[in-house]
């Protein structure tokens, strides 16, 4: 739902107390971190502290507050608060930028999606499928096939040029052209997060026409 979010990990959880472990953008830079949340319900307001901080921020925290106005409607604020490692005036700004773009478009998200709930009611607004294939080989090797994604145009007949980078081991930035049946290519563009040797989560940003998630 959130536009910045990869992927999120819950952690621990122990009645109004959770931990979380995100993967997200800031800047156009995939980021991750640990957060723990406090859930207030009846205060309709939920604080967030980062544990474990992505560079360059020394320490970022933060409150969620839902306000109702009455009927159906609500304000929501979102505050923040945080330092950058050496207080360096370059990593302030970058902050403060990543910041502000990531909230206005997480407001933005919660808005359109809240909205088209309410106005949906019982209708389903989002889809799931899950695929299985047996493999008759190692669970390592089928987990590296996937992972060693900058080998998919020699090994994929219908890729044609992957760019796969990986600044942060375990996030992965991979942009690909595929050949569609019909001979046009395509462009998409993923995050991917890497747990060896089991699991790779992603998410794709460029997406086909008809998708908004």
């Amino acid at each position: 739902v959130f536009p910045p979010t990869i992927h999120v990990d819950r952690v621990e959880a122990e009645a109004d107390e959770e931990r979380i472990r995100i993967w997200a953008t800031a800047n156009g830079s995939p980021k991750n971190w640990t957060s723990r949340r406090t859930l207030d319900p009846a205060g309709l307001r939920i604080t967030f502290r980062q544990e474990v901080p992505a560079e360059p921020v020394k320490h970022m925290g933060g409150t969620w507050i839902i306000e109702p106005l009455g009927g159906s409607g609500a304000r929501v604020r979102l505050l923040h608060d945080f330092s950058a490692i050496g207080d360096d005036p370059h990593d302030l700004l970058w902050i403060e930028r990543a910041v502000d773009k990531n909230s206005t478009s997480e407001l933005a998200a919660l808005k359109a999606n809240v909205e088209a709930a309410h106005a949906a009611e019982t209708e389903e607004l989002t889809f799931s499928f899950t695929d299985t294939v047996r493999i008759s080989g190692s669970a390592k090797d089928a987990f590296d096939f996937i992972n060693e994604a900058h080998l998919w145009a020699e090994r994929l007949p219908h890729v044609a040029v992957v760019r796969l980078t990986e600044d942060t081991p375990g996030l992965q930035e991979l942009e690909m052209d595929t050949r569609a049946k019909d001979g046009s290519v395509h462009t998409t563009k993923s995050y991917r997060v890497v747990f060896p040797h089991h699991k790779i989560a992603y998410k794709q940003v460029t997406l086909p026409a008809l998708m908004n998630l």
